[in-house]
């Protein structure tokens, strides 16, 4: 069975870890408090994991590793850290890394050293910077300022400015004395040399404050999961799981096996949450007259209760692909017409790609309602309503629905989509929306795939096969990742499952 959060505590902290790999546990402050709580069994399953040999897994634990290590700031984390460092292929020190440095201070000292010596001439200077930061006098790392210095003076004085030692002070001189290249390179030698005169404050480490920046809650990954494993969390003991499990079979192609399930949470589940999210997944087979048949039977039964109207809205989305049938496109409307339900009905309105919707998205692309205007953002890709695209462009500032705008509008905007024509429009899209974050570009780039396979043409930026388990309209490229929060790297998949990042997906709301 899968482990729940209030079993966190009772279980081995390796096992933790081992099963947030498998997506099988959202990371999340739950999980992060269970972790902090026992501090030196997170250490020791840290450094197991950390030195385990590559193996499949759906979450990439790096980043999170980080987050402990620099909580903890313990001088366990610098062989993670330096290989981090060995990693970065000449790239400049992330801030981040260089501060966990920082807050070791001295014990970094020798592994940094021993770095320093097997790396190359290039990758040297930001070593010997590092080195400086830490705040540890060491005659080896003088020495190699002061080489720094004869070398290089504008990178030596800044070197010598953050070790803060009087005593390089006739190093920089030497290099001033020799003559500067740029009134530049001047100033900072003059700088650093007044700076060498005043007494250094002490580095004191702040708070690495880990908690706030993951979410309160995430569930584990469903959609990325095996399906044999996704139907364990149908009978666990916690609803959002059990809804959240149904919800990842929507808009796929699922065997039998996994319909009759599906029809046994949609009636017999206690929870309206579970019920409305499985009949929605059922949706994939209206087709099948048992499955049609109990969709349109709650559909029928309506009630003015918060929770049962989840159960008739899962209905409702799930007869997406029978709005043909008047009783559907009756409660369809009806559904329009109440603010608490618009949301949704705009939701199957897009999904069903009804002509005769068309004309309800427009009027809610500036929706005070975040929902509401995320469907109706949505409405204008799906479709797609190239009158509409125009109304998207303000749209692309606006944080909550920016990548939802984004990916609309690729997929509306007026152009021609041809393979060769695609790249302009990528560029003509990263102009509109004031540059594009790596997360961004792939969001835009799997939307002209999709607007070059409606016109017939192979995708060009990714294979079918990369990203043929898609799910909503909405989908960003999958990408699998982490449960993070605000804060969260590129290999950070939402918890909600859609393929996004959680920072511009729920992290949004």
């Amino acid at each position: 069975m899968p482990i729940l959060p209030d079993q966190f505590a009772s279980t081995p902290i390796l096992t933790l870890l081992e099963e947030a790999e498998q997506g099988l546990i959202g990371f999340d402050r739950r999980l992060i408090a269970a972790l902090l709580e026992r501090r030196e069994e997170t250490l020791d399953a840290l450094e197991r994991l950390l030195q385990a040999p590559q193996r499949d897994r759906l979450l990439d634990l790096t980043e999170q590793a980080f987050d402990l290590y620099r909580e903890f700031r313990s001088p366990r984390a610098l062989p993670f850290y330096i290989e981090l460092l060995r990693k970065r292929q000449g790239d400049m020190i992330p801030d981040e890394l260089m501060e966990a440095f920082t807050d070791i201070g001295a014990p970094a000292v020798e592994p940094i050293l021993e770095l320093h010596a097997k790396v190359s001439e290039d990758d040297r200077p930001d070593l010997v910077f590092l080195l400086s930061t830490l705040g540890v006098h060491d005659a080896r790392i003088q020495a190699l300022i002061e080489q720094t210095i004869a070398a290089d003076h504008y990178e030596g004085a800044l070197c010598a400015g953050l070790y803060g030692d009087p005593a390089l002070r006739a190093a920089v001189q030497a290099a001033l004395d020799a003559g500067v290249k740029s009134a530049e390179e001047q100033k900072v030698l003059e700088e650093c040399i007044k700076s060498l005169g005043a007494p250094k404050e002490p580095h004191e480490p702040q708070p690495y404050g880990m908690l706030e920046q993951y979410p309160e809650k995430s569930t584990p990954l469903f959609d990325q999961m095996d399906p044999e494993n996704v139907l364990k969390f149908f009978e666990c003991g916690e609803k959002e799981y059990r809804a959240r499990a149904a919800m990842s079979f929507t808009d796929d192609d699922y065997p039998d096996e996994i319909r009759d399930k599906l029809m046994g949470l949609a009636t017999g589940d206690p929870e309206t949450l579970v019920r409305g999210a499985a009949l929605r997944a059922l949706g994939e087979r209206i087709h099948e007259e048992p499955v049609r048949d109990l969709l349109v039977r709650v559909l029928e039964t309506k009630s003015e209760s918060e929770a049962e109207r989840e159960e008739w809205l899962g209905a409702l989305i799930g007869l997406a692909g029978a709005t043909a049938e008047p009783e559907v496109h009756d409660a369809l409307l009806e559904a329009y017409g109440r603010e608490d339900c618009r949301a949704a009905a705009l939701q199957t309105m897009w999904r069903s790609l009804d002509p005769r919707y068309r004309k309800y998205f427009g009027p809610n692309l500036k929706s005070e309602d975040f929902d509401v205007r995320r469907q109706a953002i949505q409405g204008v890709g799906a479709y797609p309503l190239p009158d509409l695209a125009f109304e998207l462009i303000p749209l692309l500032q606006d944080e909550e629905v920016r990548d939802e705008a984004l990916f609309s509008y690729a997929l509306a905007v007026r152009h021609s989509t041809t393979p060769k024509s695609v790249n302009r429009l990528f560029e003509m899209i990263d102009e509109k929306a004031g540059g594009l974050t790596d997360d961004e570009e792939e969001t835009v780039a799997v939307a002209l795939d999709r607007r070059l396979e409606r016109e017939g043409y192979e995708p060009v930026y990714y294979p079918q096969e990369e990203h043929d388990h898609e799910h909503e309209a909405e989908a960003a490229p999958p990408v699998v990742e982490q449960a993070k929060s605000e804060k969260i790297g590129r290999n950070d998949p939402c918890p909600c499952g859609r393929g996004k990042k959680y920072k511009k997906c729920c992290g949004a709301n």
